[in-house]
């Protein structure tokens, strides 16, 4: 059985956090530790037993005031130090909870909130370069977040089958009328390019979790290939003809999905294209098509199918990249395309979408091993590559395809009901170091 430890465990979120790892060996510490002698202490112990643990959680205390934020900051900080040392081997999870206050004492929270995000992104890299390879993320609660949402979202987070989540902030907001459920039992999902790669692992996800599933891409025996991959996995779907840069093809989707199931419940916006060379060997021609084909195809798809996503109190995730967080060497077109995902992403959620109780967020892959890779950059093109990204990645790998398509299919399910808007990182930290 593996082992999890809660930090600040009398805390409300503390129970919360016992309800969601209650297939674990528990270890709890009511009011945490006061300094870092009564840590060293503990992980004595700890090592003694020779048990690491797999999930560390971090819960709030509660502090307002200057005095306040500098207890909350501290806790964390000494939290994080001693999760490098006490952690259990492989992908081992340190999830920090963020309260957020309303009123001037949301002046505190967000104090404290910055200063315990960087160190807790600090501690993984610093843990990352002693081959230690700790995915630690954020969630941050919103005022009137129900139990069941924060269980659920912890849940995902500690799962080993998230690994490849790591620096993310997720905020989680009230989402009231829905049960936070992973099952996507008669919904209706359309995922773009999803004849390979993250489309096609999404596909047959949503289709695990019962989805039936609307297979957007130009190739039709591909697309039969996920097909069959989705109904093997338990799920159901049809073929969609889509050029996602023609405004009639995503009409001719909509009737489609209209006459099969009269709404939509999800809309993954995946296809897209790379193209990576220092801006002075490019032309015109490859922004323009990197743009209207990444951001366009987007963009066009959300705008015709709105009244379906509507209808369905559907979610959107459209696929970005940690190439739209940072700017990197001969990225200028391709990260420019994917950066313009998250700003429409963001955007469009408030504006558009939430009004009609549609949420939207975006992803942001780091590098995600396929065989596209290799057909890009040739075999050893493609080792170096690889060798050159894991070194940087925190976690100290690629990622593969399941791990994002799991992510995908978490963010359509009502157990996400209160994540939108957002932009978040499917990457092993690689965006906290990348280029």
């Amino acid at each position: 059985m593996s082992r999890a430890l809660i930090v600040n465990a009398a805390s409300p979120e503390g129970a919360l956090a016992a309800a969601a790892l209650s297939g674990h060996d528990l270890t709890t510490l009511d009011a945490g530790l006061p300094d870092q002698a009564a840590w060293d202490d503990f992980a004595a112990k700890a090592e003694a037993q020779g048990h690491g643990f797999d999930v560390i959680v971090h819960c709030p205390r509660g502090g307002e005031g200057p005095d306040g934020v500098e207890d909350e900051i501290l806790s964390a900080w000494l939290t994080a130090k001693f999760a490098n040392r006490i952690c259990a081997p492989g992908e081992p999870a340190l999830i920090t909870l963020l309260r957020q206050a309303e009123g001037t004492g949301a002046i505190d929270t967000e104090a404290a909130a910055n200063g315990i995000r960087y160190a807790t992104w600090s501690a993984m890299l610093d843990a990352s370069k002693r081959d230690v390879h700790l995915r630690s993320n954020r969630l941050t609660l919103a005022p009137g977040t129900t139990p069941e949402q924060i269980v659920a979202a912890l849940q995902m987070l500690a799962d080993t089958r998230a690994s490849f989540i790591a620096g993310a902030d997720i905020r989680l907001e009230p989402a009231s009328g829905t049960a936070p459920s992973t099952s996507l039992a008669g919904k209706a999902v359309l995922v773009t390019g999803a004849t390979s790669g993250i489309g096609r692992a999404s596909a047959i996800e949503i289709g695990r979790q019962g989805g039936f599933v609307f297979v957007g891409g130009r190739k039709p025996d591909l697309a039969e290939e996920t097909l069959a991959l989705v109904r093997e996995a338990g799920g159901d779907g049809a073929f969609i003809r889509l050029d996602v840069t023609d405004t009639s093809a995503w009409e001719a989707a909509a009737a489609t999905i209209r006459e099969r199931h009269g709404a939509l419940n999800g809309l993954v916006n995946n296809a897209g294209e790379a193209k990576n060379l220092p801006i002075e060997d490019l032309n015109e021609d490859v922004p323009r098509f990197l743009v209207q084909l990444n951001y366009g195809g987007s963009r066009r798809g959300m705008d015709v199918l709105l009244p379906l996503l509507e209808a369905g109190q559907g979610s959107v995730v459209n696929v970005a990249s940690v190439a739209g967080m940072r700017a990197g060497f001969g990225g200028s077109a391709y990260g420019a395309s994917k950066a313009a995902i998250i700003g429409l992403s963001q955007s469009y959620d408030q504006a558009i979408a939430a009004p009609r109780k549609v949420r939207v967020n975006a992803i942001q892959p780091g590098l995600i091993w396929s065989d596209s890779v290799t057909d890009s950059l040739g075999e050893e093109g493609a080792r170096q590559f690889r060798a050159m990204i894991e070194g940087k990645t925190p976690i100290g790998r690629v990622g593969t395809p399941d791990e994002v398509g799991r992510f995908v299919a978490f963010l359509v399910s009502d157990a996400a009901a209160g994540i939108h808007g957002q932009a978040l990182p499917v990457s092993g930290g690689l965006e906290l170091v990348h280029p």
